[in-house]
């Protein structure tokens, strides 16, 4: 699985570039871990936490221990890296799971072995910043709070048109906070609304 620390690191590259010597500390911490479809990486009620980069695949994380009451929170897909430092704490919270849709393929390491990194090697103080400040730019819940359901479904659109084909739908209506029902109507009008203008 050398590939798939190969991909983390040259990944990593648009926020820093990991010298030799931290990328040797940070490798020892990350373990390739795959997960089947349907498979947990981290189940409701697990207490522990966890640092994750996405090789191959497709994970969602969520809220919620009852199936009637998750609520998808985000998507994790190939070359995403996610910790509490990124300022997206996708592992935290008892209540918490992260799920694979697709046979996934990841690279694993426990929170505090990668905080712990940030005392041993600067490069690491700073990819933490570039990645807070990334997901903060990212964050949906603001935006996501002026927008209509119909708005809402549209930007998943054009933010990552692939993810809509690749989620089932009851997860994609979760992730937009409706209903299945909602979301089968609104991908309707908007078909129809297309064929109008290709008939216009």
């Amino acid at each position: 699985m050398h590939e798939a620390y190969e991909q983390m690191r040259k990944s990593l590259l648009q926020w820093v570039e990991i010298p030799d010597d931290a990328w040797s500390m940070m490798r020892q911490i990350f373990h390739v871990k795959k997960i089947p479809r349907q498979g947990f990486l981290k189940q409701p009620g697990d207490t522990r936490t966890v640092t994750v980069f996405v090789c191959s695949g497709l994970l969602r994380y969520f809220s919620g221990q009852s199936d009637q009451m998750q609520v998808n929170k985000l998507f994790l897909t190939e070359g995403m890296f996610l910790s509490p430092a990124s300022g997206c704490s996708i592992s935290s919270g008892s209540d918490c799971g992260i799920q694979a849709l697709e046979p996934t393929v990841a690279l694993v390491a426990d929170t505090d072995a990668y905080n712990a990194l940030f005392e041993q090697h600067p490069i690491f103080d700073r990819l933490g910043r570039k990645l807070s400040t990334y997901w903060l730019e990212q964050n949906r819940t603001l935006t996501f709070q002026k927008l209509n359901a119909t708005e809402r479904y549209k930007q998943l659109i054009r933010q990552n048109s692939d993810l809509v084909q690749r989620v089932p739908q009851v997860h994609i209506a979760s992730y937009l906070g409706i209903t299945e029902v909602s979301l089968s109507r609104i991908r309707r009008q908007l078909a129809q609304q297309a064929r109008n203008r290709r008939w216009a």
